[in-house]
This record gives structure tokens, sequence and C-alpha cells, in this order.
């Protein structure tokens, strides 16, 4: 029986590089998350773009463990001319909260075609999927995919 799992999306910072903060706390269904790995299957709107070279300076550094799924990809093309795509993130248990991961992502926005109106582009930055691997020990496991 699963408990409530509270998820929280954050943008992080102003202008066109940002951050997003992806936040995920349990209730009590798991005993000990210690034994846990959260990864997170992100997808990222045509509007916006993560640079997969940012992401291996990070995890060279050890702030964030996060890799591009998907192939072919443009970072120079604007909104009009691109596609989704799609980023897998380890999440971090949070030292603040005793049931809670959290993920960094920095994230870009791309340009868009000029238009006339009042020059603000609404883009929207869907939940991602959840998918939790717990070693409770002798030979126990339990496994969890939440779905958006």
């Amino acid at each position: 029986m699963c408990s409530e799992i509270i998820l929280r999306q954050e943008v992080l910072k102003d202008g066109f590089h940002r951050d997003l903060l992806i936040k995920v706390k349990f209730g009590g269904s798991i005993e000990d998350l210690q034994t846990c790995r959260l990864l997170i299957k992100q997808d990222i709107p045509a509007g916006l773009f993560v640079d997969p070279y940012e992401l291996a300076s990070l995890r060279e550094r050890n702030i964030t463990e996060a890799v591009m799924v998907s192939e072919n990809f443009d970072l120079e093309a604007p909104n009009y001319l691109s596609k989704e795509s799609e980023v897998l993130i380890y999440a971090r248990q949070d030292s603040q909260c005793v049931d809670c991961f959290q993920a960094f992502l920095p994230v870009h926005y791309r340009y868009h075609r000029p238009h006339s109106h009042d020059g603000e582009t609404s883009i929207v930055v869907n939940h991602p999927d959840l998918l939790m691997f717990c070693d409770q020990g002798e030979g126990c496991r339990c496994f969890l995919r939440v779905r958006k």
C-alpha cells in the first residue's frame, strides 16, 4: 500500500538560464529510504533545452547526476525548429528532510518567433515520471513507478 507522494517543481533564477529544482516527499510507506535510489525522467519541452556538455561538467564536479536521453539534439535551434527532449536525473536524499529527495537541473530558454503581443511566452514543464528502487536486504527489493 502506497502513501502520499508529494512532488514539487520550482524554477529558480531569472532570464534565459534557470534551474529546475524537483523535490519529492514520500509518506511512511517505505521504511528505510536510506536504501533507495530515485530516478527522475523529466521531459523537456521544445521551448527549453538542457546542455549535455554542462551536465557532463556538473557530473564531474559531483553537483548533479543527470544525462540526456535524446539523440540528434541541436543546442542552437530556436523553439519552432526544436522538439521535446528527455533527461534522466538521479535525485539525492535531502539532508533537511528524512523522507525527501531532490534533484537540480539547469535549463535554458530557446529563442522564439517574434510576435506583437506583450513579449511574454509561457512554457509548461510537465510532471516527471518517478522510478524508485529500494534494496531492503535479505533479497527483498521494492520497485515503485509513478507516471505523470
